[in-house]
């Protein structure tokens, strides 16, 4: 506690406060930033529909190679320098550990339970993106040797994340229950086992990843993988990868109806039936008070 004294009559200035001010007397914690970087690549968009059937979600990680944690696979973060703003720092960071810079990084999750690392008290603050990754190339040899693209897979009922790197697997067990708040139900998910990954960051993917899923479904990010034209079944297919579930063509069609603009132009795929190409219909959603996310 602090030894301060204030009058009745309030006399001790602002000036005299921090003149006497010791923070000696308060407990010191240190901040990190963690990114959480999901990735499509969009390569094949415009040569082949059918091809986007083999894509898959992916989720930046890089191996540590420093203790706690050496040899395990974490997120790219790192320390808040003292005069650093987070947003800084999280780019700063990020290009660092991996090489990618240019992107929007938007604030996830705040980590701050005691135990989550065991150097000392450290609360991380999260960011996340979602990139088209054809667009991005890794740092030097050195930083590619431990940096990596994880293929992501997690449905409601599967129990788990399942993240695969060529023959590297990381299996995170997952929990859902239901969760009462007033009148309204909610389905919690929570991992079970996190001890697959360095610090909590099996808890924060999945918390990236459940945003971005909702994110999908309130604003217009999906458009930011598609090209300038496309067709409908393009833009289902990159709704499916980050949702991880297959959607119904017609629900589809209706849903995203007031987002896209046709165009006279049509798909010319060798043994497919043409199929009229849209464009992203920004207007309808500024009317509607949505944001476009960059990416």
């Amino acid at each position: 506690m602090s030894n301060l004294s204030v009058s009745p009559e309030g006399s001790l200035s602002e000036k005299d406060f921090f003149v006497r001010y010791n923070k000696s007397n308060y407990d010191l914690l240190s901040v990190s930033v963690d990114t959480v970087i999901f990735g499509i690549d969009c390569r094949l968009q415009t040569e082949n529909i059918r091809k986007l059937d083999e894509q898959k979600l992916t989720v930046l990680l890089v191996k540590r190679d420093s203790y706690p944690y050496l040899g395990m696979w974490s997120l790219p973060g790192g320390f808040v320098g003292i005069n650093e703003p987070l947003d800084s720092a999280a780019k700063r960071v990020l290009k660092n550990k991996t090489g990618i810079s240019q992107l929007y990084l938007e604030q996830l999750y705040t980590s701050g339970a005691p135990e989550r690392d065991p150097r000392m008290r450290i609360i991380s603050c999260s960011y996340l993106s979602l990139i088209d990754r054809s667009k991005y190339t890794l740092g030097s040899k050195q930083n590619s040797l431990r940096t990596a693209w994880f293929e992501i897979e997690f449905s409601d009922n599967s129990g788990a994340i399942v993240m695969k790197s060529g023959e590297e697997i990381i299996t995170i067990p997952i929990i859902s229950k239901s969760e009462q708040n007033g009148k309204v139900e909610s389905l919690i998910y929570e991992v079970k086992d996190g001890s697959s990954l360095a610090f909590d960051h099996a808890a924060i993917i999945l918390k990236g990843l459940l945003r971005l899923r909702g994110k999908i479904n309130y604003t217009d990010i999906a458009f930011n993988l598609m090209p300038e034209r496309f067709t409908i079944s393009q833009l289902q297919q990159i709704y499916e990868i980050i949702l991880g579930q297959k959607l119904l063509a017609p629900l589809f069609r209706r849903q995203i109806a007031g987002k896209i603009r046709g165009t006279e132009s049509f798909s010319s795929e060798k043994g497919h039936r043409p199929s009229r190409l849209y464009t992203y219909n920004g207007s309808c959603l500024e009317k509607e008070g949505f944001k476009h996310y960059e990416v």
